[in-house]
């Protein structure tokens, strides 16, 4: 039987291994319109001073439970607790795989090789109940979200997505309508450029324009350019918005 080994710190797993397959490291996510919140990466416009998130539109505070529970299993459970009326435009449990040694991934019943296409395959929980990776030895790593609470404004969604070097699996909750505010923006490595919140909401509610727009970048992948029309709704003082999953080695 193949081991799974993992080194968890703090509740978060840092690295871990089942057999060739290496992974880590999973955190959580979210962000309003000018900041980015993570445990993984470098937080943008976000401070964390004692135990609380000080993002440019509100304060919050963040929790990530991660265990693993058997020999074939982990659980995370991540948290976010709003500590003023804010807007949030999502909140994710991110897991990061090395792609070596993983033959494909599935999601919604479609086979994806990595390309390093940077596309967000980004489905709807009803729609896509799981996330699979599949080892080049034919073993396999299923991915549910389980649990999730999305304060009645937040819907769940899992995606697959090939960039560089990873597969990155989020389970996410997502703005439902009717959204509070709508960010239309150009972004690329010099500047943002954000079309006014009038522009941007009739836009949105024009026939087809929220098809048309909603997450554009994310879904075209890398080469098309930084266009997409964001969502947010606002969270209130003291709701909390949770995800729970549990991945398995089989």
């Amino acid at each position: 039987m193949t081991q799974l080994q993992t080194d968890i710190r703090n509740h978060r797993l840092i690295s871990g291994q089942f057999g060739a397959i290496t992974f880590g490291k999973w955190g959580i996510e979210f962000s309003d319109r000018h900041s980015f919140a993570t445990l993984t990466d470098t937080p943008r416009n976000a401070t964390h001073t004692d135990g609380t998130w000080h993002l440019s539109q509100g304060r919050w505070q963040a929790t990530l439970q991660t265990t693993q529970t058997n020999q074939t299993s982990i659980v995370a459970h991540a948290q976010v607790t709003a500590f003023d009326d804010a807007p949030l435009q999502d909140a994710v449990l991110r897991m990061v795989f090395d792609k070596h040694d993983i033959a494909h991934g599935v999601i919604a019943g479609k086979t994806y090789q990595h390309r390093d296409t940077d596309k967000y395959r980004l489905f709807p929980l009803n729609q896509a109940p799981d996330v699979r990776l599949v080892g080049t030895d034919g073993r396999e790593i299923i991915i549910t979200l389980d649990t999730f609470d999305g304060a009645g404004r937040f819907a769940p969604y899992l995606y697959l997505r090939d960039r560089g070097d990873h597969w990155i699996i989020h389970a996410r909750l997502l703005p439902i309508n009717p959204v509070d505010h709508v960010w239309l923006r150009w972004a690329n490595r010099f500047f943002t450029l954000s079309a006014p919140d009038p522009l941007a909401r009739a836009l949105w509610d024009m026939p087809g324009g929220q098809k048309m727009l909603w997450r554009l970048r994310e879904r075209l992948g890398r080469h098309c350019p930084e266009i997409q029309a964001v969502p947010l709704n606002t969270v209130l003082t003291g709701q909390t918005l949770s995800l729970g999953v549990t991945c398995r080695f089989l």
